[in-house]
């Protein structure tokens, strides 16, 4: 889920869920996931950043921000391996 801000509605049956458990029921991403972005103001309610015990009402109108991935701070090194064994499903290094 990266891009474009989510739009997620409360229905009735989760009117009174905490921010942090609706947003992760409703996006699918994990909830310690979840309260990351909102410790980082990146889930909103009418242009305001929610915390994640802030219990949310039905028809409240939840907007999640998905950040872009960062790039690694360590880049791979290419290193020579000597290969015993190679097939489809199997390698084995020495």
């Amino acid at each position: 889920m990266t891009g474009e801000p989510a739009t997620l509605t409360v229905p009735p049956g989760a009117a009174g869920s905490r921010t942090d458990r609706f947003v992760a029921d409703a996006s699918g991403l994990s909830r310690a996931h979840v309260q990351r972005l909102i410790a980082s103001g990146h889930v909103t309610r009418d242009g305001r950043p929610l915390r994640s015990n802030t219990v949310l009402p039905a028809g409240a109108t939840v907007r999640l921000e998905m950040p872009p991935a960062l790039a690694p701070d360590v880049l791979g090194e290419a290193i020579d391996l000597p290969v015993v064994y190679e097939d489809d499903d199997l390698l084995v290094v020495d």
